[in-house]
């Protein structure tokens, strides 16, 4: 896996302080594609809570619900202009970003200036 380091060009706030953690084999509702983010859907989990996922994540069956076929974890990382970040991967115009304490999570890719 090529890691990748980067600079963040903006500040990026999270709002979801609770985000959906999905692990292979669960089974959500799938609604609406996002049209700003090709290939990520909106699902919702038994609990109740929803997030948008990568398509290439679900199994879809014919009843409107999904097999989930990868972990994911949607958790966003706060970050402010300025900050290093290491891409540990990219998913469809988002990368899963670690600082340097160790802190993971999704960043757009528009907000990474790569060093």
């Amino acid at each position: 896996i090529a890691v990748t380091h980067f600079t963040v060009t903006a500040d990026y706030e999270v709002i979801d302080r609770a985000p959906l953690a999905l692990v292979k084999g669960d089974r959500v509702r799938v609604g609406r594609t996002d049209p700003a983010w090709p290939g990520w859907v909106w699902v919702t989990a038994i609990d109740g809570r929803g997030s948008y996922v990568p398509e290439d994540h679900l199994k879809l069956a014919d009843d409107q619900t999904a097999q989930v076929t990868d972990d994911f974890h949607a958790r966003d990382l706060s970050a402010k202009r300025g900050d290093r970040v290491q891409s540990l991967r990219e998913v469809r115009g988002w990368h899963w970003c670690r600082r340097s304490g160790g802190e993971e999570g999704w960043l757009p890719a528009y907000l990474l200036k790569a060093d």
